[in-house]
């Protein structure tokens, strides 16, 4: 009797290991269903696709403008940060607003504003519905130093020379600016006021034009960005008399250096439409930095003196603003 009870708990004792070597074994086989990693990627694919399609910039101005070389050449550097072509389109006229209102109505994500101190300009002396306040801020690049330049064989060889000339023949000289509502346009009545001087500020829709009329004796001079004069200058087949603001490497005479008290600052940069999602203005901004270190850009415009001043968000509203209230003191 006792041998018997003694089997049955043996045999108890066995049915027992025998459950929990099943379950351990079966344990074992359910590890590989443990697929970690796995529940990492829904969370990559709720991230918003940016950009889906190549981008355009557009500018409001003509091609070969400073603008439009600026556009251009950065637009190369971006390509590689952000995956896509982008291609610039030249829309001018309107006193820029053909090119303001295309993407202000662009609702497709990928369309962006190259812009200039005309963004800040144009609305206040041309009363426009669209105003630095209608786009999101991206990025502003650089300051773009404005000079007057003439002939390398006109009779001037300092920026006295011609104003004492100017002084006594009121009205004789004719001088290249911007379209009114362009910063270049705004300098060269700056200049005249503080320097009592009258000077025939003759409208030109680019840069490029206005150097060529001087060449070709079309206008005695010309207000613009030192980097769309540049090859010229460095040909000798222009000179500078006075600028608006510091060259690097070049010893020019500023406004300031000839005590006339107003600043003239020319950026350039870009914005987007209102309603942009922050991510792709982040993306965008961030291109834009990169951007200013790749080689064949950063060549670009060191060649062309611009001046680096890269700022985003509140920083890049704050030189709008800024700007804003100087154009509309000079105008009361």
């Amino acid at each position: 009797m006792f041998k018997s009870k003694k089997v049955k708990v043996l045999l108890a004792l066995l049915l027992v290991f025998v459950m929990f070597a099943a379950v351990g074994c079966g344990g074992a086989k359910e590890e590989p269903k443990k697929e970690e990693p796995k529940s990492e990627a829904p969370k990559e694919a709720e991230k918003p696709a940016w950009p889906t399609k190549d981008i355009t910039m557009v500018y409001h101005s003509k091609a070969g403008s400073g603008g439009d070389m600026f556009l251009r050449a950065m637009s190369k550097s971006l390509e590689g940060p952000i995956g896509r072509t982008i291609i610039v389109e030249n829309l001018p006229g309107a006193a820029s607003m053909n090119a303001w209102k295309y993407v202000d109505e662009s609702k497709d994500g990928h369309t962006f504003l190259g812009v200039s101190s005309t963004l800040i300009t144009s609305p206040i002396m041309n009363d426009l519905p669209l105003t630095y306040k209608s786009f999101e801020p991206v990025a502003m690049m650089f300051v773009d130093p404005m000079v007057l330049f003439v002939q390398a064989e006109a009779p001037w060889d300092t920026w006295e020379d011609f104003q004492k000339d100017a002084q006594a023949n009121p009205g004789k000289y004719n001088i290249a600016g911007g379209i009114p509502g362009e910063l270049g346009f705004v300098a060269a009545k700056l200049l005249q006021e503080k320097a009592k001087i009258d000077i025939n500020v003759v409208p030109f829709e680019g840069g490029a034009d206005a150097t060529v009329a001087v060449l070709g004796g079309h206008v005695d001079g010309a207000i613009g960005e030192y980097g769309e004069a540049v090859a010229q200058l460095d040909a000798g087949k222009l000179k500078v008399l006075i600028g608006f603001n510091p060259v690097e490497g070049v010893d020019i005479p500023t406004v300031q250096d000839k005590g006339y008290d107003f600043l003239v600052e020319k950026f350039r940069g870009i914005v987007a439409p209102k309603g942009t999602p922050q991510e792709v203005i982040d993306i965008w901004a961030d291109a834009a930095l990169k951007a200013l270190d790749e080689p064949g850009f950063n060549k670009y415009w060191n060649n062309m003196k611009l001046v680096r001043a890269y700022k985003t968000g509140p920083e890049f509203v704050k030189v709008m603003e800024e700007q804003d209230k100087q154009i509309r003191a000079f105008l009361k």
